[in-house]
């Protein structure tokens, strides 16, 4: 069926880390037995999402939905929550952990949002503001390190940490920036 749909060669292959063997080996022994040129380019298996220590699974009936999780958090919470683990970890499902990423979910558009207010006027005139040398050299070091992190096995928690270390640095721009401006509106005030 998926030679039918999607070829012989595969970019990638997924699957829990309890199919490494003996599955996948036979797996691609079958493939390869009905069709010689089946081939799979990587092998990627995830880790478990536990639940109070134990596999999530139908069979131990102790699975949350998808859906379930929606009724009650953002889907972006629970992208947030999986990605926060390398996909090769294991990780335990909690409504504490959705609700930490749901608070630093928040927490991240909350800044994208006072940014983009902040320097709205700005982009209405058309006017470039330039990004002070150490946020600059901060925004630079993140980038290569993003690009480090994914390229050694999608180490997806180094990036997310260093992306909230900026988001952090962001933050405290913004508030200079508004205690700065409500300084000045003040002065204003105090000329009239």
């Amino acid at each position: 069926m998926s030679a039918r749909y999607l070829g012989h060669v595969f970019d990638i292959h997924g699957g829990g880390k309890d199919l490494i063997f003996p599955h996948d080996e036979n797996e691609l022994a079958q493939s390869r037995a009905a069709y010689p040129e089946s081939e799979v380019n990587c092998w990627m298996h995830n880790g478990f999402i536990n639940n109070c220590g134990e596999k999530m699974s139908k069979s131990a009936n102790n699975f949350v939905t998808i859906r379930s999780i929606m009724t009650q958090y953002h889907p972006m919470a629970l992208r947030f929550f999986l990605v926060r683990a390398h996909y090769k970890s294991d990780m335990n499902y909690s409504d504490e952990a959705l609700e930490i990423a749901s608070d630093l979910v928040y927490y991240i558009y909350k800044t994208l949002h006072d940014c983009d207010e902040m320097t709205s006027p700005y982009h209405e005139e058309n006017i470039s503001v330039p990004v002070p040398a150490e946020e600059q050299k901060l925004v630079d070091g993140h980038h290569k390190a993003f690009l480090e992190s994914m390229s050694d096995d999608l180490r997806t928690t180094n990036v997310l940490d260093g992306f909230m270390e900026l988001l952090k640095a962001i933050d405290s721009n913004l508030n200079d920036l508004k205690k700065l401006q409500q300084k000045l509106e003040q002065q204003k005030k105090e000329q009239h």
